[in-house]
C-alpha cells in the first residue's frame, strides 16, 4: 500500500456515504492500492471490524464503480487505479460511515482507521415522531442522515 502499486492487492478507505438517487449511498474514498472494478468480490472490514474477528466482516461484489466528482454526473469505469477517488456503489448496507475494502486474497488485511475529528458535537436535539406510527420512517430518516455526515451522532 506504501507503495502505490497498481498491480498490487485492492486497498480502498472509505470516508464517507454520499447520497444518491433512490435512497442509497454511494461509498465514496480513495484507492491506495491496486484497482477497482465492478463486480469485483472484495472484503469490507466495517468501522468496528478487529483483526482476526467476524465482526463487521463481508465477502461481496462491487457494485459499479466511478469517478465521482469530475463532473454533473458520474462517469462509469471498468476499473480505476490507486490513486483516485472512487465512488461505488451496492455496498451501502454494509458500511455505516467509514470502512476498508481490500481483495478477497487477502485474508489478514487491516483495517484503515476511522479518521478523528477533534470537535465534539454543539448540541443535543431528542425528537420523536407526531404519530407513533411514523417511528420507523423517522428511525430510518435519522440512519440516512447520519450515513451522509461523518460528524453527526444519532442515538436510537
Amino acid at each position: 500500500m506504501s507503495n502505490c502499486d497498481p498491480d498490487g492487492p485492492l486497498c480502498i478507505y472509505i470516508s464517507k456515504m454520499v447520497p444518491i438517487d433512490g435512497g442509497r449511498f454511494a461509498a465514496f474514498g480513495r484507492i491506495f492500492s491496486g484497482k477497482a472494478r465492478g463486480g469485483e468480490k472484495v472484503r469490507i472490514l466495517g468501522s468496528n471490524y478487529k483483526k482476526g474477528s467476524k465482526t463487521d466482516l463481508y465477502e461481496k461484489n462491487l457494485g459499479q464503480v466511478g469517478v465521482f466528482m469530475m463532473g454533473k454526473s458520474p462517469e462509469l469505469l471498468a476499473d480505476i487505479p490507486c490513486g483516485n477517488t472512487i465512488a461505488i456503489t451496492g455496498i451501502d448496507q454494509y458500511l455505516l460511515k467509514t470502512g476498508t475494502i481490500t481483495s478477497i486474497t487477502q485474508q489478514e488485511s487491516s483495517p484503515i482507521r476511522s479518521m478523528k475529528y477533534s470537535v465534539a458535537p454543539v448540541f443535543r436535539v431528542a425528537v420523536r415522531p407526531k404519530k407513533a406510527d411514523d417511528l420507523e420512517k423517522l428511525n430510518k430518516g435519522l440512519t440516512k442522515l447520519s450515513k451522509s455526515d461523518p460528524l453527526l451522532k444519532v442515538d436510537i
